[in-house]
């Protein structure tokens, strides 16, 4: 769950040292009204939150071995 953290890390580094990225952008975006702008990375992030935990259920499940799906 360390996905949305990194992504929220990056927000708020990004707007204190004026560094241009995806912060940035989701920002200014937000300031603008852009709405759609601010959808897509919400939702980017949502799927890279889904994915990350996907994978670590599985490498989970891998290397536990009480773990068994029969």
């Amino acid at each position: 769950m360390s996905i949305p953290g990194v992504f929220g890390g990056a927000i708020i580094t990004e707007t204190i040292f004026n560094w241009i990225g995806m912060g940035q952008l989701l920002i200014r975006a937000l300031g603008s009204n852009d709405y759609p702008v601010a959808m897509a990375f919400l939702f980017i992030s949502a799927v890279l939150t889904v994915i990350g935990t996907l994978i670590g259920d599985i490498l989970y499940t891998i290397a536990d071995p009480r773990i068994r799906f029969s």
